[in-house]
């Protein structure tokens, strides 16, 4: 009887897991919840663009729906196509990367056609995966416990790793600003300024 109730009871929260799954459309969470990416650090590595994330067939189907048929896309829409297969808009870094591969000057017109751009994306990504191995300055403990003691210093900047300041002391000096050198003269009260001239004078008080 106690197996019987606990089979039966499997069953319901089988019914229950399948009907609210049911409920729930497919969607791409891009390993992002609310209390923010599983991994900081990889999340914000250099590499960790949207072409990374996303398939060349996944993009060749919203090229399919920008273009409606034509096989061509202008230069001046990659933009809004990546945008459109992302679901958010590409990085100024991720963009800066498709303008220097696929040629997309602003000044000078053109199309693309889907093998220019599938090119191109496995370029981007071959690319990517040579910077994403800057973060890895290590693979043996003992390198590393040696350039520790011997105060040897990493070859490759934080700047070079991540896109952003991946602890609050690298935000200081990360973008290059302005800096202010603001002096704070030393002020005294007119009693310590009437004691420092007595003392000078050679009164006591």
């Amino acid at each position: 009887r106690l197996a019987q109730t606990t089979r039966g009871i499997r069953l319901q929260l089988f019914d229950c897991s399948t009907s609210s799954h049911a409920l729930i459309s497919p969607v791409k969470m891009q390993n992002v919840t609310a209390l923010g990416p599983r991994n900081p650090f990889t999340a914000n590595l250099l590499s960790a663009l949207g072409v990374m994330h996303f398939s060349n067939a996944e993009i060749k189907e919203t090229f399919d729906e920008f273009t409606q048929g034509r096989g061509t896309i202008l230069k001046t829409n990659m933009f809004d196509l990546l945008r459109k297969a992302y679901g958010f808009e590409p990085m100024p870094e991720e963009m800066a990367l498709f303008v220097s591969t696929l040629g997309l000057v602003e000044d000078e017109g053109g199309s693309l056609s889907w093998i220019d751009i599938e090119a191109g994306l496995d370029e981007i990504r071959e690319h990517l995966h040579r910077v994403s191995k800057n973060a890895t300055e290590y693979t043996s403990h003992k390198d590393l416990t040696d350039d520790i003691v011997k105060h040897r210093r990493m070859l490759k900047d934080p700047m070079d790793k991540f896109k952003a300041p991946m602890t609050e002391s690298q935000s200081i000096g990360w973008h290059e600003e302005e800096v202010f050198n603001e002096r704070f003269p030393k002020s005294s009260c007119a009693e310590t300024r009437y004691a420092d001239e007595m003392v000078k004078s050679g009164q006591e008080y």
